[in-house]
């Protein structure tokens, strides 16, 4: 479907956290998660469009993400215009923050996030936030169990192909 006045595809759009949701920090060197390309194309196949929401330091350009995550082999399966990141923002606005959420909305095209707008994290206060601002929010456990009242949860990347 898409926005006759925008011209922006209304597929919906899942955003994901950048560092230990697609990419695990070791020893100060970034690798993605072993299941993190598979998911991410399947994901694509079923027609999402899939972005990235990440909290960086002031003057980090999107240019430079996009060289990052080409560099991480990634870069193919992320729509450049879905990366929103806090240095974009004069103020730096950093998740929870609304206004990052709404900068991401604005870059899909979506009007409000009404389940196509979905974010994935690690962070349970991002998850908690995204989802009063009426995301589909689903926590990505790198340890421990998933609870029933954190809402939705897996525990891998591939656990997401089981919920969306």
């Amino acid at each position: 479907m898409v926005d006759t006045i925008t011209g922006n595809s209304m597929r919906p759009a899942i955003f994901f956290d950048l560092t230990h949701t697609l990419l695990e920090k070791v020893n100060g060197q970034y690798y993605l998660y072993s299941d993190a390309l598979d998911t991410l194309k399947a994901l694509r196949e079923r027609g999402y469009r899939l972005g990235v929401i990440s909290n960086l330091s002031e003057g980090v350009t999107i240019d430079e993400v996009h060289s990052f995550l080409e560099e991480c082999s990634i870069a193919s399966f992320i729509d450049p215009h879905l990366i929103v990141l806090s240095s974009e923002h004069p103020e730096n606005i950093k998740k929870p923050d609304k206004r990052i959420f709404d900068r991401a909305l604005e870059k899909s095209g979506l009007v409000k996030a009404e389940n196509k707008a979905i974010f994935v994290t690690e962070e349970h206060e991002h998850i908690l936030a995204a989802r009063s601002y009426g995301w589909r929010a689903i926590l990505k456990r790198n340890w421990g169990e998933c609870r029933p009242e954190e809402g939705e949860c897996v525990f891998s990347l591939t656990g997401l192909l089981s919920l969306l």
